[in-house]
């Protein structure tokens, strides 16, 4: 992300997972367990994510993507930063690839794997084994339409709530490909590693200890567009 507003910055710790738990002061910290991005490509430019793009320009590892004539790689949303000239193989070895071919060039859940040391916007304590302080947590949706772009919860029970009650259009790291709007509560539903009713009530029980300092929850949803079906 790239702040539009004067005076703020944006930090990278981690892209995709979260550990957290709270310290002996009863602040919430959160840790990356991982050491490195592993990331959707289609959709990802130099107009949507300029510094993805900048990080994944070597020691990058990609999976089920297209690749061009003059040793690069394609996917959707590239198609005004390459070269018109070159041709290209689709990831399942159609060669001389265009849209009139009737099928993506790459893979809809195709990836990029690449170091996180290499993006230009990782926080100073990325690596720190005390994590970074927590302050807010965002759950956000993809919703086209009727669900603004954010609003906060009046407090915890509210925000667990907006979390559990979240729908949104399904992607590709989904197990539907149609873009349906599906029930997605905590934008979790494909990693659910046990009973949804014992991860409702853990959210629940974390305000239970008095001396812990519960961080504001917010809903945000970067996907609505407008009339003309435009990005908001």
């Amino acid at each position: 992300m790239t702040p539009s507003l004067p005076g703020f910055k944006v930090q990278c710790v981690g892209d995709d997972i979260a550990w957290m738990k709270f310290d002996e002061n009863g602040q919430l910290r959160a840790i990356n367990p991982e050491n490195g991005f592993f990331g959707v490509a289609p959709g990802t430019s130099f107009k949507t994510n300029p510094i993805a793009m900048k990080t994944i320009q070597s020691n990058t590892i990609f999976t089920n993507v297209a690749k061009t004539s003059d040793g690069g790689v394609f996917w959707e949303g590239l198609e005004k930063e390459v070269d018109p000239n070159v041709e290209i193989t689709s990831w399942t070895g159609t060669k001389n690839w265009t849209k009139k071919s009737g099928k993506p060039a790459a893979h809809p859940n195709s990836r990029f794997c690449t170091p996180a040391f290499q993006c230009s916007s990782m926080d100073p304590m990325w690596e720190d084994p005390k994590g970074v302080p927590i302050s807010a947590i965002l759950f956000g949706s993809r919703r086209p339409q009727g669900i603004p772009l954010v609003y906060e919860a009046r407090d915890w029970k509210h925000g667990v709530m907006m979390g559990a009650a979240m729908r949104s259009e399904a992607t590709a790291a989904a197990e539907h490909k149609k873009k349906e709007v599906m029930h997605d509560p905590f934008a979790m539903r494909p990693f659910f590693g046990y009973n949804f009713g014992h991860y409702l009530q853990h959210w629940l029980d974390m305000e239970r200890d008095q001396s812990r300092v519960l961080p504001k929850i917010f809903h945000v949803n970067w996907f609505r567009k407008n009339s003309k079906g435009e990005f908001i």
